[in-house]
């Protein structure tokens, strides 16, 4: 049965905007204390967002800056959650990369720029999931309580769709991740996936107007999908203790 967050912690990667900014903000409404990462340029507004966290909603917050493209950056956001907060019981896997390419143009991006989207996209949760594990195995057998190991995916994981190639690409790598690391761990830990539609962000919406517009129109519901309305499936799967190893799309009827 789902059970309630209140007192429990958790590590948000990408967690200073955007989405990241909403989950957060959504499970620290739950109860949930709060590790917001990012890297130097998302100090100021992760900060900021841990300021009104706190006063908002009566919950610890803290602050890591990690670079989680390596397992380093990942054992040290773990690591400064659980010195700073006591545990870390839920995981999101937030952080992600890609730029915009026509997918018919293979020169578009580099070798590096394919190996960055392998790390951020699809190792990041492996290496995010390798440093809490021994903590969410411990909990386990004190608690007979599972981590949570949560990953921000996309429509362009399970189609040939999205901003790049390399996105979709490692997004999908990303689905296998979340399903053999789910089937083969439990019952200490639950790892899940989302996979959101178009959300309209200063980021999204270099898209172009003409492709958003028509993005919105292919949806059965006639519109992009709320950041509200995406952040709840989080706070849903955080919860649920009979959900493990699936994806979740929340995509307007796409």
């Amino acid at each position: 049965m789902p059970r309630s967050l209140t007192s429990l912690n958790a590590l948000i990667t990408g967690g200073a905007s955007g989405l990241g900014a909403v989950i957060a903000r959504r499970l620290a409404a739950e109860g949930v204390n709060i590790c917001l990462n990012g890297l130097s340029s998302d100090e100021a507004a992760a900060k900021e967002h841990c300021t009104v966290l706190a006063k908002e909603h009566n919950v610890k917050t803290t602050y890591v800056l990690a670079d989680v493209s390596s397992p380093e950056g990942c054992e040290s956001a773990v690591k400064h959650t659980i010195e700073e907060l006591g545990s870390v019981d839920i995981v999101v896997a937030n952080a992600g990369w890609t730029k915009f390419a026509d997918w018919s143009d293979l020169e578009a991006f580099t070798e590096e720029e394919w190996v960055r989207s392998f790390k951020i996209n699809t190792l990041s949760p492996l290496w995010l999931f390798k440093s809490a594990s021994p903590h969410w195995q411990s909990l386990y057998a004190s608690t007979h309580r599972a981590g949570v190991l949560l990953t921000t995916n996309s429509l362009a994981g399970l189609t040939s769709t999205g901003s790049s190639m390399p996105y979709s690409v490692t997004k999908a790598g990303q689905l296998r991740m979340v399903e053999g690391l789910a089937y083969n761990n439990g019952p200490w830990v639950r790892v899940n996936a989302v996979c959101p539609g178009l959300i309209v962000t200063p980021w999204s919406l270099r898209y172009g107007e003409e492709r958003i517009n028509a993005m919105r129109e292919a949806a059965p519901l006639k519109r992009e999908v709320d950041l509200e309305d995406a952040a709840d499936v989080f706070v849903m799967l955080a919860k649920n203790e009979s959900i493990t190893g699936k994806h979740v799309t929340v995509d307007c009827g796409l």
